[in-house]
C-alpha cells in the first residue's frame, strides 16, 4: 500500500512538473532583464590657441567598456573659433569609434551643444579622437580660439535572470 501511494505521488509530480515554470515570451524576457552599472567616468578635453598663425592639435583617449554591453554618454562641447581675414575659421572635430566603425562624429566652429549618445552591443573599448585647428588673432579683442569637450559616460551590463 505504501508503494502504491508513493507511485501515485510520483506520477502526479511528474505530470505537474512542467506546469510550474513560466513560458518564455518577449514580455517575460524584457521584464527579467536588469541593467547593472559596471563603471562610470568622465572624459574631458580642452585647448585654447595662443598662436598668431593657424595651428592644429589632436588627442586620442579611450573609454573603458570592458564587461559592458550598453554605453550612455552625455557630451557637451563648447567651441569658439573666430573668422580671421587671412585664413579659414578654425574648428573642433569630436569622433567616437568602436573598432573601425565611427559611431558618433560632430564638427563645431562656434556653438555650445549637448548630445546624448546611447550605444548598444559594445564589445571593445571606445576611442575618442579630437582634432582641432585654430589661432589667436592679435588684431581683435577676442580671446584665442578654444574648445571644451566634457563627456560623462556610464557602462552597463545586461543581467538576465
Amino acid at each position: 500500500m505504501k508503494m502504491a501511494k508513493g507511485t501515485i505521488v510520483v506520477i502526479i509530480l511528474m505530470i505537474l512538473s512542467g506546469c510550474l515554470g513560466q513560458t518564455q515570451t518577449l514580455e517575460n524576457l524584457s521584464s527579467s532583464e536588469e541593467y547593472v552599472l559596471v563603471t562610470e567616468g568622465n572624459d574631458n578635453h580642452s585647448y585654447q590657441f595662443w598662436n598668431t598663425a593657424p595651428m592644429s592639435i589632436g588627442n586620442f583617449s579611450s573609454i573603458n567598456t570592458s564587461e559592458g554591453e550598453i554605453v550612455n554618454i552625455t557630451l557637451e562641447i563648447t567651441a569658439f573659433f573666430h573668422d580671421p581675414v587671412q585664413w579659414d575659421a578654425g574648428f573642433v572635430n569630436y569622433t567616437i569609434t568602436h573598432g573601425n566603425e565611427t559611431v558618433f562624429s560632430t564638427t563645431l566652429s562656434y556653438n555650445k551643444t549637448s548630445y546624448n549618445i546611447s550605444l548598444n552591443n559594445i564589445t571593445n573599448n571606445l576611442t575618442v579622437t579630437i582634432q582641432s585647428n585654430g589661432s589667436d588673432d592679435d588684431t581683435t579683442a577676442e580671446p584665442g580660439d578654444l574648445f571644451i569637450a566634457s563627456a560623462k559616460y556610464e557602462v552597463y551590463f545586461i543581467f538576465v535572470e
